[in-house]
C-alpha cells in the first residue's frame, strides 16, 4: 500500500464531528462485542447531545454499570436523563394496559378460560428483557419528540434478540387477530353481516404502536446504529457479523468507531497498536470508521468521559491525573495464583472481560489429561472465533448452540404437525380449524429468551453423561449469565403453564412433539438447578482491572453466592504491563490500585497483541 494511502487510512475522525453528523436523528443505538466500550461512547455522545437539546441515555443492558460511571441518582447535567431497563416494572406496566383485553380476545378465540391465559401471561417470560427494552426505547422517543435518545446496549448477541423484538410484536399481533376471528365468524354466521367491535379497535391500535416503531428504528433519517469495535481480530470479525445482521434487520448502521487507537506515544508497543489500527480499519472498509484514541487515564466519570472526547485526556485542571488513592508501586509483579477448575466450571463477567479466552484456556489445559467439553451459551458464540484457525484437540469437545435457530426449526416443525393433526380429525367445525390456528400462533410468540431452553437442555446432557470428566462453559455476559442461571426456576413455572394449555389442545397436538420436548425440558430444568448448586460445580469470576468493572464483578460474585452457586477463583484480565510506555505506566498505577479491592485474584497481563494460537492460550490462565 502506498504511503499516501495508509496515511488516508490512518486519518482520524473526530468523535464529536461525528456526533455531530447525525444530531438530526432522533434514536442512536450504540452497540457491539462486550468490553469494546459501548457505554463509554453512550455517555459521550449523551453529553455532547445534552449541550444543546434535551437527551435521554436509556440503557438496555440488564447488568449495565450506568450508575458507576454516573453516580446513583447524581444529576449529570439538566439536559440529560438517565433510564435503566427494568424489565419487571415495564412488563407489569405492559399488563396493566393490556391483560384484560388480551384475556377477552383469548377467552373468545381459543379453549383457555380467563384464569388460565392470566397464570400463563402473569408468568416471568423468559426474554421479557429484550422485549420491554425494544418497546421502550420506542415509547422514549414517541413521548419525547423533540429529544435524542441514546441507546447503551447490551453485547452482541442480546442487542440482536432485543432488535428483533419487532418481529415478535408483529407476531403477538397476528395472534391476537386470529383468534378474535374465530368471535367475527361467529357474527358472521349469526346475523350475517360484518362486525367490529372494542377489540377490533385494540388489536388495531397494538399493531399500529407496533409500526410505528418498527418505522422509527428502519427510517434512516430518524434512527440509526453505531456499531464499536476494537482493532483485535476477533472483534472486529463479530462488528463485521454484527453490522451485517442489523442491517439485515433493516436499520441504518452509518459508521463504526474504532475505540482505543493507538495513544500519542512512540514506544514500541503503541507503534505496534497502530500498525493494527491501520488492519482493522481495511477490515472494516468500506464502511467510514471514527477513530476514539485510548485513553491513559481511567475513563469512569464524566468530567473525563467529556473531556477525552473532546481530544484530551487531561483532568479540568489542566494537570495530568493521579490516582486517587496511593497505587501499588508499578514495578510490583503480576501476581498469578492457581486456578481450581470443578467438573463444571462456568466462566462469568462483564461483556469483553475475556471470558472466551479464559475459557478457552482452561478447557485446553483439562483436556490434555481428561475428556473435556467447552460448551458456549452465549448467543454471540465468540468460541468459534477462537477455533475458527487451528482445530482443538482430539480430547476437546467444542459445542456451540444456535439456540434461535433450533427453535425456529423446532416451531415450524409443530406447525407442519398441527396441520397434519387437524386434517386427520373428524370435522368437528369451525372451532377446530380456529383453534388450531390459535395454538400455531402460541407457539410462534414463544418470547426471544425460550429458546435458551436448549441450551439448559443440553447443558443437562453434558452433566448427566459420566464420561465427560470436565465441562467448561463459555457464558453470556452478566445480566444475561444471571437470567440463564435463574432459568430452572423462572422458566419452570412458563414451562408448567405451557403444557397445562396444551392439554386443552390434547386432540391437536400429535404424541412425541410439543408436549414431550417440554416434559424433557422441565425435567432438565431441575437436574441443572440440582447441579449448580453442587460441589462439581464452581464459577470463575473474569473481570478487568478497572473501577466499573470490578463493581461490577462484585455485585456479580455477591448474586452468585446468593442462589448457592461457588465463585472458585477470580480472574483480572487485560491488566496494563509493566514496560517502558508512560500510558501503560499511569494505566497500571490506577488499576494496581482497583485491584486491591479483590480478594488476591489471578493477574493476567495485557499482550502485545491478543493471543490466538492454541499452543499459546493454553499457557495463559495458569491451573494448579
Amino acid at each position: 500500500m502506498s504511503d499516501a494511502n495508509s496515511s488516508l487510512i490512518r486519518q482520524p475522525s473526530s468523535l464529536l464531528r461525528a456526533f455531530d453528523d447525525l444530531a438530526s436523528r432522533r434514536v442512536l443505538f450504540v452497540g457491539g462485542k462486550g468490553g469494546v466500550g459501548k457505554t463509554t461512547i453512550s455517555i459521550a455522545a449523551a453529553l455532547h447531545f445534552a449541550k444543546t437539546r434535551e437527551t435521554i441515555l436509556f440503557t438496555s443492558d440488564p447488568a449495565s454499570n450506568l450508575d458507576d460511571f454516573l453516580g446513583k441518582g447524581q444529576p449529570v447535567t439538566g439536559n440529560l436523563r438517565i433510564e435503566a431497563l427494568n424489565a419487571e416494572r415495564l412488563y407489569a406496566k405492559f399488563l396493566s394496559e393490556n391483560l384484560a383485553s388480551f384475556l377477552e380476545i383469548g377467552d373468545r378465540g381459543t379453549y383457555l378460560d380467563k384464569e388460565e391465559l392470566r397464570r400463563f401471561f402473569e408468568l416471568s417470560l423468559p426474554g421479557v428483557d429484550e422485549l420491554m427494552a425494544w418497546m421502550h426505547a420506542g415509547e422514549l422517543a414517541e413521548q419525547n419528540p423533540e429529544t435524542m435518545v441514546v441507546v447503551d446496549t447490551a453485547p452482541t448477541g442480546h442487542t440482536l434478540r432485543m432488535l428483533s423484538s419487532a418481529e415478535h410484536f408483529r407476531q403477538f399481533a397476528a395472534a391476537l387477530d386470529s383468534m378474535q376471528e374465530k368471535h367475527r365468524d361467529m357474527v358472521r354466521q349469526f346475523t350475517r353481516r360484518q362486525v367490529r367491535d372494542a377489540l377490533d379497535g385494540f388489536i388495531d391500535d397494538f399493531e399500529e404502536r407496533a409500526r410505528r416503531r418498527r418505522e422509527l428504528f428502519a427510517d434512516a433519517s430518524r434512527s440509526a446504529f453505531l456499531a464499536v469495535a476494537l482493532s483485535e481480530r476477533w472483534v472486529i470479525e463479530q462488528t463485521k457479523r454484527l453490522i451485517g445482521e442489523v442491517r439485515a434487520d433493516g436499520i441504518d448502521v452509518p459508521l463504526a468507531i474504532l475505540n482505543r487507537t493507538a495513544a500519542d506515544c512512540v514506544c514500541t508497543r503503541c507503534r505496534g497498536e497502530a500498525k493494527r489500527d491501520d488492519e482493522a480499519r481495511r477490515a472494516l472498509a468500506p464502511m467510514r470508521v471514527v477513530d476514539a484514541r485510548r485513553s491513559c487515564v481511567p475513563l469512569d466519570t464524566p468530567v473525563r468521559i467529556g473531556a477525552w472526547a473532546a481530544g484530551g485526556q487531561r483532568s479540568a485542571s489542566g494537570e495530568q491525573e493521579r490516582p486517587e488513592r496511593p497505587s501499588l508501586r508499578t514495578s510490583t509483579p503480576a501476581r498469578h495464583s492457581p486456578l481450581a477448575a470443578r467438573r463444571v466450571t462456568f466462566l462469568a463477567g462483564k461483556g469483553g472481560v475475556g471470558k472466551t479466552t479464559c475459557a478457552a484456556s482452561i478447557a485446553l489445559q483439562l483436556a490434555a489429561r481428561e475428556r473435556t467439553t467447552l460448551f458456549s451459551v452465549d448467543p454471540a458464540n465468540s468460541v468459534r472465533d477462537v477455533f475458527a484457525r487451528e482445530k482443538p484437540p482430539s480430547n476437546l469437545t467444542v459445542e456451540t448452540i444456535d439456540t434461535r435457530e433450533k427453535w425456529r426449526r423446532f416451531r415450524d416443525a409443530l406447525g407442519e404437525e398441527i396441520e397434519r393433526a387437524i386434517g386427520a380429525l373428524t370435522p368437528k367445525g369451525m372451532s377446530v380449524a380456529y383453534d388450531g390456528e390459535a395454538m400455531r400462533k402460541l407457539v410462534e410468540i414463544a418470547p426471544p429468551g425460550a429458546d435458551e431452553l436448549f441450551a439448559i437442555t443440553r447443558l443437562a446432557d453434558l452433566i448427566a453423561d459420566e464420561t465427560q470428566r470436565a465441562i467448561v462453559v463459555d457464558t453470556a455476559p452478566t445480566g444475561h449469565f444471571l437470567r440463564l442461571i435463574d432459568l430452572p426456576g423462572t422458566a419452570g413455572q412458563w414451562v408448567k403453564e405451557f403444557m397445562r394449555i396444551l392439554l386443552r389442545y390434547r386432540e391437536l397436538i400429535p404424541p412425541g412433539s410439543l408436549g414431550e420436548e417440554l416434559l424433557r425440558a422441565s425435567r432438565a430444568l431441575h437436574s441443572v438447578e440440582d447441579a449448580l448448586r453442587s460441589n462439581d460445580c464452581g464459577v470463575i469470576v473474569v473481570t478487568r482491572p478497572e473501577r466499573v468493572v470490578i463493581a461490577e464483578s462484585k455485585r456479580l460474585i455477591a448474586a452468585v453466592e446468593q442462589r448457592g452457586m461457588s465463585v472458585t477463583n477470580v480472574i483480572a484480565n487485560y491488566v496494563a504491563p509493566n514496560n517502558d510506555c508512560k500510558c501503560d505506566a499511569s494505566m497500571r498505577a490506577y488499576e494496581m490500585a482497583s485491584l486491591a479491592e479483590l480478594p488476591t485474584p489471578t493477574v493476567i497481563e495485557r499482550r502485545d497483541a491478543p493471543v490466538t494460537a492454541l499452543a499459546d492460550l493454553a499457557a495463559l490462565v495458569p491451573l494448579e
